[in-house]
């Protein structure tokens, strides 16, 4: 099957907001498309980083049980000059950082797993656009 891995940004939505003189934003490289996470997966210093708030705790099924993550947002993502706001979930260092299905599906991505890309939705003839039904 393979893997996928992409680069992006990732920007702190209230600076954006406040217009805030510099707005704190970091560049991944290799994140992982995971179709099987939900959220964008950030480790705690990237978090610090961005300056991103504490939200809420929420449990979540992994191969290893049912922990509780914590949630900080919200955070801008762009990937391939497409971009939307998200909520991020925190986790280990030893976990790679995830982009799941929910950015994909709000930038309308699909991973191509046997090109081992990240593509536009074949379905919107590579226009961004959101199916609404």
């Amino acid at each position: 099957m393979g893997r996928i891995l992409i680069d992006l940004k990732v920007s702190n939505f209230g600076d954006i907001l406040t217009s805030r003189e510099k707005v704190r934003s970091i560049e991944i490289k290799n994140a992982l498309i995971d179709t099987g996470a939900a959220m964008l997966n950030l480790h705690k210093d990237q978090i610090n980083e961005l300056g991103l708030k504490f939200l809420r705790k929420i449990k979540v099924k992994t191969s290893n049980g049912s922990p509780e993550r914590n949630v900080f947002g919200v955070a801008r993502v762009e990937i391939q000059r497409r971009e939307g706001e998200f909520d991020v979930l925190e986790v280990p260092n030893d976990v790679p950082v995830l982009v799941g299905y929910l950015i994909l599906e709000q930038l309308d991505f699909v991973a191509n797993t046997s090109t081992q890309k990240l593509i536009s939705n074949p379905s919107h003839d590579g226009e961004y656009a959101l199916d609404l039904y």
